[in-house]
């Protein structure tokens, strides 16, 4: 949890700076720098997450609260005195926090030196060893591709359909940009759908061109409008369209008559999770199922996401298979392990010892695969915590950029200051390590081949969303700290609870229309991001203002 600490030593650092003349301390510097000093030792640094865990409420709660004394009482002073410099603080609220992180590091100095376990992070300059190359799946992409190019003339319908992270949208993403396929048909569309399909972006996607924005003519339209230009794009044209991650036959019925059956061999391509909703679709006699990875295929993704080109050392390749099929042939979750084996001793006592960390979070849990993904999450150094945790903020398959992302982990303080470095060159850093571990994916890059966009697989969302709300990081119940607008209902909520986001630091509007009052209650806010929405400036009796 020290990771909590970071925005604390940010706000710190900020008022005790030498250079900074905005703030004259009465009596209470010594407080605040011993505090600063106590921060700065990050007291969970090299702790194991094991013991750490019941230090986990005690240090989130003692930071919490100093950052709210500190900052509420900065925001009174301004507001009730402009003109005035001088800064004062409850002196015994100061003590009792003060008190309380040492109380947290005399605990830490009784665990047993022998338990920690360091999994130190590599050198930040290695590359992403995975790049969308397929094992085990030969037979997959050979039959995928033979229904797609064969001489049926009829429009055909082809689901892909496998658990979470067994990798559709991964075939299928290989087999749309296969060469052959390519040039094989006149017009390729890709849309990603989700669990909450906003149909107007489905039509944008079908709609845009790889990398183009959306232009102002078809943003003007409206939604029946874009239904018929689509279907006028396809029409007499050979198309191939991917409708990535279906969950609801209401999407296809929605959107099935946009696609024209020319009989000059077109073809549409679902990938889905749900059996029922790929045979509404197309039928139970052509689903194309994706099956788990065997254990050989499994130690060779493994070893291909760690090693790349190179052979897998001979005393590690036991090992390596041991350690693929704990991972019970889910490419995902090989991804998620190769990521953390990369940057670990390439040495076979490390590697055994690890595979035990996986065999072990298998036996004790029976959400099996979710224990996996915690795995890549326990072992994050603690500087990319929070940064990952953040993703939780943002709906299912979204894309966001790199920019944007790096200014709200600074504006949020995770970033830490190094002297060598800007925080912007800092949290670039972040990113490539987070896309080196697969935990963040490129979603788009720029013309010069740097990545321009991120996104985050659905289940590791999942999972930001689960930790997020165990350590009271985002979007709890009497502790909205940080705050996601999703939906409508979203917004009611936070109406519901307009106290309750006063002490918010982020708020993240994602809906459409959105009630503007709301602003007047985020008074110690470090991150707004309500980028292109509709306010909706008439009152509404939400209890945070009055018109």
């Amino acid at each position: 949890m020290a990771y909590n600490l970071q925005s604390l030593v940010t706000i710190l650092q900020q008022i005790l700076h030498p250079e900074q003349t905005h703030w004259a301390f009465d009596h209470n510097k010594p407080q605040l720098q011993s505090l600063l000093h106590k921060a700065l030792m990050q007291i969970l640094e090299n702790s194991p997450h094991t013991k750490a865990a019941s230090l986990e409420s005690r240090i989130r709660d003692v930071v919490y609260k100093t950052e709210d004394i500190i900052e509420s009482e900065m925001l009174h002073q301004m507001l009730s005195n402009p003109e005035s410099q001088s800064l004062t603080f409850s002196t015994p609220d100061l003590q009792q926090v003060t008190q309380q992180l040492d109380s947290a590091l005399v605990f830490l100095h009784d665990l047993t030196p022998d338990l920690l376990v360091e999994f130190e992070e590599k050198s930040a300059s290695s590359s992403l060893r995975y790049k969308g190359d397929l094992v085990g799946v030969d037979e997959d992409l050979l039959q995928l591709k033979d229904r797609l190019t064969n001489v049926e003339r009829k429009r055909e319908i082809v689901p892909i359909v496998g658990m979470g992270g067994i990798g559709k949208s991964t075939l299928a993403r290989n087999i749309y940009e296969d060469p052959c396929i390519v040039s094989h048909f006149d017009y390729r569309g890709w849309a990603a759908i989700s669990q909450v399909p906003n149909m107007r972006e489905i039509m944008f996607s079908l709609l845009r061109g790889p990398n183009e924005k959306v232009s102002d003519e078809l943003a003007g339209c409206g939604d029946y409008e874009l239904r018929d230009i689509l279907h006028k794009r396809l029409f007499e044209r050979r198309y191939l369209i991917v409708l990535d991650d279906i969950w609801s036959t209401k999407v296809w019925d929605a959107i099935r008559m946009c696609f024209p059956d020319n009989n000059n061999g077109s073809r549409i391509v679902i990938t889905t999770r749900e059996s029922d909703v790929a045979e509404h679709v197309a039928g139970s006699k052509s689903l194309h199922h994706v099956q788990l990875l065997d254990e050989f295929a499994s130690r060779d993704l493994l070893c291909q996401i760690v090693f790349g080109e190179e052979d897998c050392p001979d005393e590690l390749r036991q090992v390596a298979a041991t350690i693929g099929s704990d991972c019970s042939g889910l490419p995902l979750a090989i991804h998620l392990i190769g990521g953390l084996l990369s940057k670990v001793e390439r040495s076979r006592d490390v590697w055994y010892n690890f595979s035990m960390d996986v065999k072990a979070s298998i036996v004790e849990s029976d959400e099996h695969f979710a224990s996996i993904l915690s795995l890549s999450y326990n072992h994050l150094p603690i500087r990319l915590k929070p940064c990952f945790l953040y993703m939780g903020a943002f709906p299912e398959d979204y894309e966001i950029k790199g920019s944007r992302l790096k200014s709200m982990w600074i504006g949020e303080g995770f970033v830490k200051y190094n002297g060598d470095k800007s925080l912007e060159d800092e949290a670039e850093d972040y990113l490539k390590a987070m896309v080196e571990r697969n935990l963040l994916f490129v979603k788009r890059k720029k013309k010069n081949g740097k990545p321009m966009s991120y996104s985050i697989h659905d289940l590791l969302r999942d999972l930001c969303i689960r930790k997020a709300n165990e350590e009271k990081f985002l979007n709890v119940k009497n502790s909205l700290r940080r705050v996601s607008i999703l939906s409508p209902f979203g917004i009611e909520d936070v109406c519901a609870s307009p106290r309750l986001i006063s002490s918010a630091r982020s708020f993240i509007c994602t809906e459409n229309w959105f009630l503007s009052p709301i602003f007047s209650a985020l008074r110690l806010i470090r991150v707004l991001d309500v980028m292109s929405k509709v306010f909706q400036l008439e009152y509404q009796d939400c209890g945070i203002c009055k018109p």
